[in-house]
């Protein structure tokens, strides 16, 4: 089984976001598009979290990155923290593919936390 070098980011390292990690994995990888996966997401503070879907249709919208290498992963590692974990799931770009790649899951409770019920980090205010 090859390595996954690809990497589905939903909130601040995602094309547009203002952080030097975002322009490192914009400027390191090549951007596949827009894709989905299933999960929830909550928003934690000006950053979101992702964690396991509660029902069927729970989606999350976000960005593919392809090119990915362990280095720019562990810098990845470092910027998220602790409070996530990188694991890898299925994701399906617009076009209809189904690409395995690296995410990261919020790794702390949610029950406090505001229900992001678009699945999408970019439509929030």
């Amino acid at each position: 089984m090859a390595a996954v070098d690809r990497l589905f980011v939903y909130g601040t390292l995602r094309p547009g976001s203002d952080n030097k990690q975002a322009r490192r994995l914009a400027n390191s990888a090549r951007h596949l598009g827009l894709a989905t996966m299933s999960g929830r997401l909550y928003r934690v503070s000006h950053y979101p979290a992702l964690v396991a879907a509660k029902l069927p249709e729970d989606s999350v919208k976000g960005d593919v990155f392809e090119g990915v290498t362990a280095e720019l992963l562990q810098k990845l590692d470092e910027y998220e923290g602790s409070d996530y974990t990188r694991e890898l799931a299925e994701v399906t770009t617009e076009d209809g593919r189904k690409l395995s790649a690296y995410f990261y899951r919020y790794a702390l409770p949610t029950d406090q936390l505001e229900w992001i019920r678009s699945g999408d980090w970019h439509s929030q205010p």
